[in-house]
């Protein structure tokens, strides 16, 4: 498990790039690029919609990645339609597109958002094929 805390309206850059370098050993370009789409998506969502700032989680294992944000806020996020006539607002649908489940677990002083990105079985180094 790797963590990063943030605060409110501080560039995502710095967040990302480590991110990145936690990750890219462990995924292949396709995969690190999905997590990092959903950990972007995740981030901005505690940036523009709550006061505060949060802690991001990255929690792998074998069979994949769950990528998790806390924030302080009670308000919990919902999926909007898509509506070509507003800009923004489909964060969410994109996260739920690229993975294989995503939630939300409300807590006592805040919630986590989370998002699974499975990743199929590799087999082991020198294999026969």
């Amino acid at each position: 498990m790797t963590r990063w805390s943030f605060t409110h309206g501080e560039p995502a850059g710095p967040l990302r790039r480590c991110a990145h370098a936690a990750l890219a050993p462990r995924l292949t370009s396709d995969d690190l690029d999905d997590a990092m789409v959903v950990i972007s998506e995740l981030v901005q969502n505690v940036t523009q919609h709550t006061s505060g700032g949060g802690e991001l989680v990255l929690i792998t294992d074998d069979s994949g990645i769950t990528i998790e944000v806390r924030d302080h806020s009670p308000v919990l996020p919902e999926v909007q339609p898509p509506d070509a006539h507003r800009l923004g607002g489909r964060g969410l649908l994109l996260v739920a597109g690229i993975t294989s489940a995503w939630g939300v677990r409300p807590g006592t002083s805040g919630k986590a958002v989370w998002a699974r990105l499975t990743m199929p079985a590799r087999e082991p180094a020198g294999a026969a094929v």
